[in-house]
């Protein structure tokens, strides 16, 4: 009898220790975010403001770690290489996922192998916009000085290799012309020179140029994503003068590959929560990277990473640009 009583108090024990480990529910603890970015940036921004907000919605702290450098590679190897526990996940962008594996010979990660999609956190533009003084009011007006008097014009980019430069060097190709790329570590110093009247374009996401535009400093010609802008609903996008001319410089979350699916499908009903709001989407909308459709389904999301990586690698091949 006294056997049959310790195998019983010896089965409930077992089952009592289980319980605490079974009750135990992703997030219990901190989450990392890595941004491939210095503080302060465009991403960053975006990445500190809605981190914020998800925390309040997981119960969790997230926390944002920049690892800037080398054109988006330092922070895409340490997000890569970090443990697939469920509490490490990255802001990813176009060029960090979609056109490095384009322009970098060695790159040590590969977007489809090392990272799962998580969550769409925008896919707007870049804006292209002019002296407001200027007589050109459209893109055409633009494109058909420069064939007239070709390299008459020079357009702000922030390298030949990065997002903006290989957006105007696609968009030279595309429209048969050959407006002057100029260069700009600092992308505020190469705004100020347009504003100045030094160099005649800008080209750059549309939340930097707002305030000028809303300040009479800088006029918008169009925007290179499929749809027009929900803050510039006037503005033409390049593809309506050239059909098919589409680059975005999306931002999405990811996860190492190997992460628990629960972290993952719990991370992306929480960015779906908050992209949801109104307060939110008013905010990415002034900032210039809108979401009116929330986070997308993880299906979706991995379809659109291959699909703008074959995008990108297009447009860099007709660029002429080759691997580093």
């Amino acid at each position: 009898m006294f056997a049959k009583f310790g195998r019983s108090f010896t089965l409930l024990g077992v089952v009592l220790m289980a319980l605490p480990a079974q009750a135990q529910q992703w997030p219990d603890k901190s989450i990392r975010l890595y941004v491939a970015q210095g503080p302060g940036g465009g991403q960053d921004t975006i990445a500190r403001y809605l981190s914020e907000k998800v925390s309040g919605v997981l119960k969790q702290q997230i926390i944002v770690e920049n690892r800037a450098g080398a054109g988006a590679i330092i922070g895409m190897q340490a997000a890569a290489r970090a443990p697939a526990d469920g509490y490490n996940f990255a802001m990813t962008s176009s060029a960090g996922m979609a056109s490095n594996p384009h322009l970098v010979k060695a790159l040590p990660y590969d977007p489809l192998m090392d990272f799962t999609p998580v969550a769409m956190i925008s896919r707007p533009g870049f804006l292209i916009s002019i002296n407001a003084k200027s007589p050109h009011k459209t893109l055409a007006d633009v494109i058909a000085h420069e064939k007239a008097n070709p390299g008459s014009l020079s357009v702000v980019i922030d390298g030949p290799r990065n997002a903006t430069g290989l957006t105007a060097a696609y968009l030279n190709k595309i429209a048969g012309i050959n407006i002057r790329l100029v260069p700009y570590t600092s992308p505020a110093q190469g705004l100020q020179d347009v504003i100045g009247g030094n160099v005649d374009l800008f080209v750059q996401a549309v939340g930097l140029q707002l305030p000028q535009i809303e300040a009479g400093r800088l006029r918008p010609l169009a925007v290179s994503s499929v749809q027009r802008e929900p803050a510039l609903p006037d503005v033409q996008t390049v593809g309506e003068t050239y059909p098919g001319f589409a680059l975005v410089g999306w931002l999405m979350i990811s996860a190492p590959t190997g992460t628990p699916k629960e972290a993952v499908e719990g991370m992306n009903r929480a960015f779906d929560t908050v992209l949801k709001m109104p307060d939110v989407q008013a905010w990415m909308t002034r900032n210039g990277s809108h979401n009116r459709t929330g986070a997308g389904t993880l299906a979706e999301l991995d379809s659109f990473v291959k699909n703008e990586i074959e995008i990108w690698g297009k447009a860099v091949k007709a660029i002429g640009l080759e691997p580093m």
